[in-house]
């Protein structure tokens, strides 16, 4: 029933408008407003005609309320930036530093914040276009601009969230201004869990493990902090002690597997690094915590490999490369490390040494004929026609009822003029093949090699080239 009520409000409203009753239309939207405040196409009507009838203060709260239903609509931002050009020149440049923002022109709403901060005298109004111009630069990656804003804001106004804001932005450039800046805030706001998170977190990535197991707030992070003290035997009592659900989250296995290697306990490291892989797979850590096991355990293959699958899951594909390279020497022999330098040449975009690598993997596992048929490619593009023909004939040996390798080998071995060669796979291949186009064309060219037309038209092609070629 409050549909129709509002539609025959509308419906109302738009009666007096035809009659130039433009003061009940109004009214009539507002009795459409009042019974939903959210209705956005109700809200639109009642600030164009508030706005129309110049009643500029209600049709800028209407407008402010529209953006904030739906801040991705410009038009309210449009209508504003006309209400607010003569009268207040602060939202004016404010409204569009947003409009900007919204459109993806965020260079350009920098400066409108700083026109805005520059049209005003109000200490709020300034911390809060300061704050917004805070966050655009950290956007647009000018995080030296951001934090001079946000050192600005802190001169005359603390707040917890640009304490944190600005500890975030000093993090991967200045961790002891980050500990600086963390250690002012919680001064200020001393029971602010997402303070002591991040102090906890520089001070485990600075080393400083004490003050870190300080500002612990939950069971994983003390824990970590006390194993990098070789507090072993209090950091398992809380290990033991933890939930059932805190039991089942991958931080429990990785904890474990740190635990067992503080104490020397390789075995039951390397179970609980395979358990907290299988919650984690995209995980460089459990690669990096084995390869700390097997250096400790002096298998340098195992080692070596491990690393390289770390700096894979890190993107360092040249540091991965020297790792792999490294495991390869210590074992020449071994498939996995063969075929772990295949993925990484090929994603390398190295044709050559992903082709070296091809041909130790086949020369190792005979059944390989993906591998095989991948060399007989990479050849083919290279135009290497006797390896081309080595890979097609070790193919074909693996299956000789395969009609499409006996075909290539058929056309190669023509192509380089060993002509019995081709008659021969050109045989084996029309009794093996199916009906086809290209079946009849085999023995069209069968027919060709054995009655001689071949040689007769290649002689004579090179008889041409010989006469254009003398001089």
């Amino acid at each position: 029933m409050t549909n129709k009520t509002i539609a025959q409000a509308l419906i109302k409203a738009q009666q007096f408008e035809e009659k130039d009753q433009y003061e009940q239309a109004y009214e009539c939207y507002k009795y459409a407003h009042d019974i939903d405040k959210n209705d956005t196409e109700v809200l639109q009507k009642l600030a164009t005609s508030a706005q129309m009838l110049q009643h500029d203060e209600e049709a800028i709260d209407y407008w402010k309320l529209y953006m904030t239903i739906k801040p991705e609509d410009p038009i309210s931002y449009t209508q504003l930036l006309d209400l607010y050009f003569h009268e207040n020149k602060y939202e004016y440049y404010m409204t569009r530093a947003k409009l900007k923002t919204l459109e993806g022109r965020l260079a350009q709403a920098t400066d409108d914040y700083k026109k805005a901060i520059n049209n005003t005298t109000d200490d709020k109004e300034i911390i809060n276009a300061r704050y917004l111009l805070a966050q655009t630069f950290q956007v647009i990656n000018k995080p030296m601009q951001a934090i001079d804003e946000y050192l600005k804001i802190l001169d005359h106004e603390h707040s917890e969230a640009v304490y944190l804001s600005l500890a975030n932005l000093y993090y991967s450039e200045d961790k002891q201004a980050a500990i600086h800046t963390l250690n002012q805030a919680i001064e200020e706001y001393p029971e602010n869990t997402q303070i002591k998170e991040m102090l906890c977190k520089i001070y485990l990535s600075t080393g400083d493990y004490g003050k870190a197991e300080k500002y612990a707030t939950n069971n994983f992070d003390r824990i970590k902090s006390m194993l990098m003290q070789e507090k072993n035997d209090e950091a398992y009592g809380l290990l033991e002690n933890l939930s059932d659900i805190e039991k089942k989250q991958p931080q429990y296995y990785a904890l474990m597997a740190e635990y067992y290697y503080n104490i020397g306990e390789n075995e039951k490291t390397l179970e609980y690094i395979d358990n907290f892989e299988q919650k984690n797979q995209d995980s460089p850590l459990p690669s990096q915590m084995r390869a700390l096991v097997y250096e400790n355990l002096k298998n340098e293959y195992e080692a070596h490999l491990n690393w390289g699958k770390y700096y894979i899951k890190k993107n360092n594909m040249e540091l991965a490369l020297d790792e792999y390279l490294n495991a390869y020497n210590e074992k020449p022999d071994s498939i996995e490390i063969i075929k772990e330098l295949i993925n990484l040449y090929s994603a390398l975009d190295d044709k050559f040494a992903c082709a070296e690598f091809c041909e130790k993997l086949v020369a190792i596992e005979k059944d390989d004929t993906a591998t095989l048929k991948r060399l007989i490619q990479f050849y083919e593009e290279q135009g290497y026609e006797d390896k081309v023909i080595d890979y097609l004939q070790q193919l074909a040996d693996k299956n000789p009822r395969d009609y499409e390798t006996l075909l290539k080998l058929a056309k190669h071995s023509q192509k380089n003029r060993r002509i019995d060669d081709a008659i021969a796979y050109y045989e084996k291949y029309i009794k093996a093949a199916p009906n086809s186009d290209e079946k009849e064309e085999a023995k069209v060219q069968l027919n060709r090699l054995t009655t001689g037309d071949t040689a007769e038209e290649e002689g004579f092609l090179d008889k041409i080239i010989g006469l254009f070629s003398k001089k």
